[in-house]
């Protein structure tokens, strides 16, 4: 980990057991109460923090993400929300254990108090939303809802444990907490009014024109942007940005999507985005943007790229649209000369369904490629490899100093899972081994 990603985890676990530390051991009027009561007290200041600052973790914080990486953010984003949903119960079953009436869990109850409900609202909302996230694809919510209940979920609930934790009184109207609370707020608001204010207003003056929309296989499209009246940015290769097609960038209905154009180093290009088809946004309003068109781009974001992880060679692992950054990667080879041998395995369901074939046959005369793909329902005729990227078809076809290459996989999440598993085995170190996921739940 960078030294920028360890001041940034230990600013992080400051900011959580500050309210823990204070709760448990501040010698006020609570000092005699028992040890695991304030310990329960504790969880539920624990549990408040974590939430509130789960903002500013899987929000667009760029130092934060290029210190730690998206991939490894969304699994501690994952991670840290059950780490607060269980904090949470344990708040609940220590405050019952140590007397409080179980009545006052039952909302409707005549001796329940408000600061209760607005605990119980909280614990409500927060269950709604580990089930929706946990169980998106069970229950078969569009992405475009997920993310808009997400959000609205997530507010609710840490405006009601605010409010539960205002109006219980108690340790929350000592005075140190009463700063650490108020500071703890501050912070959220702040991260929130930021990003849904200050950050959209930005992005506004800086729109976005489609000047070409391409069908690039059945079920993908890709878009070329240019950005109007501004200079665009500069992006490294495999990274990618928030894509808002709305009226305006205030508009919820943001998807990140990675480049898959070469990366310049000049500003005022033109950047391409790659879409395929998963949904109501990907598969009728993208296909439908006409030339002209003015959308909203946020980024770039990402530390998935090989300008931060040099190496004698890459070996580039990608399944279905996780094609993406790996284009975006071996045009930038190209265009800048790069003479180091890539190794692409490239796995996908069918024949029809394999994009860019054209792209990276020509772009095997303009650098040292190495195109291997495999597929799991071949038609007769098929040359390549049958199946999935298994650890024989990589030993088959990789170079004898392979353990000195870096390594980048992106693609389903089983398949991520499966190389990462196999990657080890071959004697690659860990920190050679690359990986960018983009499912948010």
């Amino acid at each position: 980990m960078s030294v920028r990603g360890l001041l940034w985890l230990s600013l992080y676990l400051i900011l959580i057991t500050l309210p823990l530390g204070v709760a448990t051991i501040w010698p006020g009027e609570f000092a005699d109460i028992s040890l695991l009561m304030k310990m329960g007290v504790a969880f539920g200041f624990l549990s408040f923090t974590i939430l509130g600052l789960e903002f500013s973790l899987i929000s667009k914080i760029q130092s934060v993400a290029s210190a730690f990486g998206m991939d490894a953010l969304i699994r501690f984003h994952r991670q840290m929300g059950l780490v607060a949903t269980i904090l949470v119960i344990s708040h609940a079953v220590a405050l019952v254990y140590n007397g409080y009436p179980l009545e006052w869990l039952n909302p409707f109850g005549p001796d329940t108090t408000w600061a209760m409900r607005w605990g119980l609202l909280s614990a409500f909302a927060l269950l709604l939303l580990i089930i929706a996230s946990v169980a998106r694809q069970q229950l078969r919510i569009p992405y475009e809802w997920w993310q808009w209940t997400h959000d609205l979920l997530a507010k609710i609930v840490v405006v009601s444990a605010l409010a539960h934790l205002l109006m219980v009184g108690a340790f929350s109207a000592q005075r140190p907490m009463q700063i650490v609370i108020g500071g703890c707020a501050l912070l959220i608001f702040g991260i929130s009014v930021y990003f849904q204010v200050i950050r959209p207003l930005r992005l506004w003056s800086r729109p976005w024109t489609v000047v070409e929309n391409l069908k690039v296989s059945t079920d993908t499209q890709t878009l070329k942007l240019q950005p109007h009246n501004h200079p665009g940015f500069r992006f490294e290769p495999g990274q990618f940005a928030w894509l808002n097609t709305g009226t305006s960038p205030f508009h919820k209905d943001r998807h990140p999507i990675s480049m898959s154009s070469a990366a310049s180093d000049e500003l005022g290009e033109p950047i391409e985005f790659t879409i395929k088809n998963l949904g109501d946004w990907s598969g009728k309003v993208v296909p439908a943007l006409q030339p002209g068109t003015r959308i909203w781009v946020d980024g770039p974001y990402g530390v998935f790229t090989p300008d931060r992880e040099q190496g004698p060679g890459y070996v580039l692992i990608g399944g279905g649209v996780g094609i993406t950054p790996l284009l975006s990667m071996c045009e930038t080879f190209a265009a800048r000369g790069d003479l180091r041998p890539v190794y692409l395995f490239y796995g996908s369901a069918s024949a029809e369904s394999l994009r860019f074939k054209d792209r990276l046959i020509d772009l095997q005369t303009r650098m040292n490629l190495h195109v291997i793909y495999a597929l799991e329902k071949p038609p007769e005729a098929w040359q390549g490899e049958r199946g999935y990227i298994t650890q024989a078809v990589l030993e088959k076809y990789l170079p004898a100093q392979h353990k000195r290459f870096q390594y980048f996989i992106c693609g389903p999440g089983p398949m991520m899972d499966s190389i990462e598993g196999i990657l080890p085995k071959l004697g690659i170190p860990g920190r050679q081994i690359h990986t960018e996921r983009f499912v948010m739940v």
